[in-house]
């Protein structure tokens, strides 16, 4: 079951409102390494970020040959990633050394081996989020939360 909160479902017969900038959703195409040993391979991974639910970044790796993977990863979580090591569990990110001025961020999917792990353009990331950031600041997500669906969950109980 996705825990994620939505914006509540809209009737498509009827015309939808043109987006304002401020609802305008960001999505950043970029070429990453899965990393293995000391081998890279390389994929495209696709940033998606939406101020409907401004916590998340939706990140679908398309690796060559397979069906593209889609993992939902806090908006937070990658920023801090890009000065430290942040994350615990399933997902973690780390800055690295690499090529370029800013290196580069090192995400690892999976709790234990044998698990994921890519490394993308430092720079690029920190640009990316600080659109997502000029849309919707940090400590302005709640405002932007589906409260109904999270009081459906507790009510589910």
């Amino acid at each position: 079951m996705d825990h994620r909160p939505r914006a509540p479902e809209q009737d498509p017969t009827q015309q939808q409102p043109t987006q304002s900038p401020t609802e305008q959703s960001l999505t950043w195409t970029t070429g990453i390494h899965q990393v293995r040993t000391r081998l890279r391979f390389p994929l495209r991974a696709t940033f998606h970020w939406s101020p409907r639910t401004p916590l998340g970044v939706e990140v679908t790796f398309h690796p060559v040959g397979a069906d593209a993977v889609t993992w939902v990863i806090g908006r937070d979580l990658l920023a801090r990633g890009l000065r430290t090591l942040a994350g615990t569990g399933e997902v973690r990110v780390r800055p690295a050394d690499g090529p370029g001025r800013a290196g580069q961020v090192v995400l690892r999917l999976g709790a234990q081996a044998p698990y994921a792990l890519f490394a993308m353009d430092r720079a690029g990331l920190t640009r990316w989020l600080e659109e997502t950031w000029a849309l919707v600041p940090a400590g302005a997500e709640a405002e932007r939360l589906d409260w109904e669906f999270f009081d459906g969950l507790l009510a589910d109980r």
